[in-house]
């Protein structure tokens, strides 16, 4: 109990909180401009002041949070005591104070609370609250001053009115105050005084980002500055690379800068923090004068969680930036004995060596039924299969005399493609064709059934290999050469360019890799698609999940444009789940995409999920879980389709194990 009232402390750092004045019934509201014996402006502390009236003091007060879902924000954290007959205001030295319980703590009632959770009870949950705590927040890209509250605070909307007057009437900004309310449960009660009280728009502060970090981290390479398509060949692992649009297919490079936004999920995002490469989005980057004037020449990137920076670097720098990533070879593990197509419901975490990760951990997933994970049924083509596809038609010399050859040394590119085509070309034995057609007719009879890459070289602590091999979609009652023609194109994808730089990269040893198939009945009535992490990836002393999903038709992992996907951010390590909505699908602004029953209902499931891979993984490559889901039309239920080891990564602190 006392490590979690301690994470609970913690917790209450940066979001606000709110409550009522004890002496007003619920409801009533407060004026903030009587006169009292003591002046309105009572309060203070060697570390916090009664009011800010200029420009100087919110800069002494202001902390710039590393752990903010938007960047170039400043952060005051505020206590107003109603405990006596006048509110005393604290606008606190917020750098000082991890938490409002801290402050209270420290400087107002040294003993007043047993611990953290005795505090989040009485100042957060209740009516008669002897405090008043919450956050004001500067979005400094939107011009924004906005005061907000923990999501899961059921402040009434009276009182959230009161104390916008309270704050307004204290500050030198308070007539740009406004409310932004960070869940539902804050937009229903405030719909009683939405008339009287200034409410931010979401859509205002995203739309005036001009700065989104999305994996943080310091880089050395050559600014290159592509418009239109990446062509793989192009760029190498030293490429700091600026591009108009978000790449489907990302190259090895140094660091990602975008035009447009990312879905913070998406797989360049995934695929950028897999490889420890900073990855950022800057509204115009292609036509940014202070990359422009750079463009060609060697450059250090700072991608920082509020800021970011660029400048020339000297070679000497970058080379020994270089130098110091050292990688140890891998080699995949690999079980040819195992022919037989199984079930995946059969499969865990030791089949890697046989059906790959992907497949595996699906196994793992299907396991759960019971604790109401839900997964689309399948089977599975081992290793096996393709190893004797490739052997049966001399190939294996080929792919030899290839690792071995200069073209593995120079540009892979046309040696790939013919290794590619042949293996398409060759036939698939009549045999294991049969079983497939008859195994997939008897999986979706008159439906539709998806072939997906599974291979013991993706999905893996420290290479989760995102978007690096193919999958494909046909029809159950597809003919003989159609599925073959599936098979083979799946098979051949372990020879991608693409998938050949990055396991080359991390000194995979190319010829011990193998692609099992995953095939799986295909969802068709899909009305969203989504991605998960079961931590919180902006505050580690914060544990929670972190739920993009995305209206039928769009993609989470592959945003186009500048879509916003619906972003939730719910901390599970309280007794009641908070859900804060972080950001509204850009495809649906108006209405979300998750009731918050859902969001409960699949933070429950990624907690059980997360229960059952944290204690396989090795903290140095993987703390959370990287879950894609689809949520079904008509009974609305969440399809899970993928979960794999991902690695959170924080600037300045270490993680606090919950």
């Amino acid at each position: 109990m006392k490590a979690r009232a301690t994470i609970l402390a913690l917790f209450i750092a940066s979001c606000g909180g709110a409550s009522t004045h004890p002496e007003e019934p619920p409801g009533d509201r407060v004026d903030t401009h009587t006169d009292t014996d003591a002046p309105p402006e009572a309060g203070g502390t060697a570390h916090s002041v009664p009011r800010i009236d200029d420009a100087a003091t919110w800069a002494r007060l202001a902390s710039r949070p590393r752990n903010h879902h938007i960047a170039r924000t400043e952060v005051v954290k505020f206590v107003i005591d109603v405990r006596g007959p006048t509110p005393a205001y604290h606008f606190l030295e917020s750098n000082l104070f991890e938490s409002h319980y801290d402050f209270v703590h420290q400087l107002l009632e040294p003993r007043a609370y047993r611990d953290g959770m005795d505090f989040y009870r009485r100042v957060y949950r209740v009516e008669d609250r002897p405090y008043v705590v919450g956050s004001i927040v500067r979005y400094e890209d939107a011009d924004a001053w906005t005061f907000e509250l923990i999501s899961g605070d059921n402040l009434s909307g009276e009182r959230i009115l009161w104390l916008f007057e309270a704050l307004r009437d204290h500050t030198f900004f308070g007539e740009a105050l406004r409310f932004r309310p960070t869940s539902d449960v804050h937009v229903e009660h405030i719909a009683s005084v939405a008339d009287r009280l200034p409410i931010t728009n979401d859509d205002a502060l995203y739309g005036a980002m001009r700065y989104q970090p999305v994996q943080l981290g310091v880089a050395f390479g050559t600014l290159r500055v592509v418009r239109g398509a990446v062509q793989r060949g192009t760029l190498s692992p030293h490429d700091v690379l600026v591009t108009d649009e978000v790449p489907d297919d990302l190259p090895l490079v140094a660091a990602l800068i975008t035009s447009r936004f990312q879905a913070p999920l998406a797989h360049v995002a995934v695929l950028s923090g897999n490889r420890g490469t900073p990855d950022m989005a800057l509204r115009g980057a292609v036509d940014a004068a202070e990359l422009t004037a750079l463009e060609g020449q060697l450059v250090r990137l700072d991608v920082g969680a509020q800021e970011w920076t660029i400048r020339a670097a000297t070679r000497e720098e970058a080379e020994a930036s270089w130098a110091g990533v050292e990688r140890p070879t891998f080699t995949p593990p690999r079980n040819l004995r195992a022919r037989a197509l199984v079930d995946q419901c059969s499969l865990g975490f030791d089949d890697v060596p046989s059906a790959g990760a992907k497949a595996s951990n699906m196994g793992v997933l299907c396991r759960l039924a019971e604790q109401g994970v839900s997964v689309p049924p399948g089977f599975v083509i081992p290793f096996a299969h393709y190893v004797e596809h490739l052997t049966r038609h001399g190939l294996d010399p080929r792919i030899r005399a290839f690792l071995e050859g200069s073209d593995r040394r120079g540009d892979p590119t046309a040696a790939l493609e013919a290794l590619r085509a042949a293996i398409i070309a060759a036939p698939v034995a009549p045999a294991l064709l049969g079983q497939v057609r008859d195994r997939i007719r008897a999986l979706s009879p008159g439906g539709r059934v998806i072939l997906r890459s599974s291979t013991n070289a993706e999905d893996l602590p420290g290479f989760n290999g995102a978007g690096l091999y193919s999958s494909e979609m046909i029809d159950a009652d597809a003919s003989d050469e159609e599925i073959a023609g599936v098979l083979r194109r799946i098979w051949a994808s372990v020879w991608n360019l693409g998938a050949f730089q990055e396991r080359e990269h991390y000194r995979i040893d190319h010829a011990r890799v193998a692609m099992a198939v995953l095939v799986q009945r295909a969802i068709v009535n899909a009305v969203g698609n989504g991605v998960a992490i079961t931590r919180n990836p902006y505050d580690p002393i914060r544990p929670g999940v972190l739920i993009n999903i995305q209206a039928h038709g769009a993609s989470v992992t592959g945003a186009v444009g500048d879509q916003i996907p619906e972003q939730w951010l719910v901390m599970t390590y309280l007794p009641a789940r908070e859900p804060e909505l972080i950001a509204r699908s850009s495809l649906s602004p108006d209405t979300p995409i998750l009731r918050r029953e859902e969001v409960l209902e699949l933070t429950r499931q990624l907690e059980v999920i997360h229960g059952v891979f944290e204690p396989r993984l090795d903290p140095e490559w993987a703390n959370a879980v990287d879950v894609e889901m689809l949520l079904t039309g008509g009974d609305r239920r969440f399809m899970l389709v993928q979960a794999r080891p991902y690695r959170v990564a924080y600037q300045g602190r270490e993680a606090v194990r919950p």
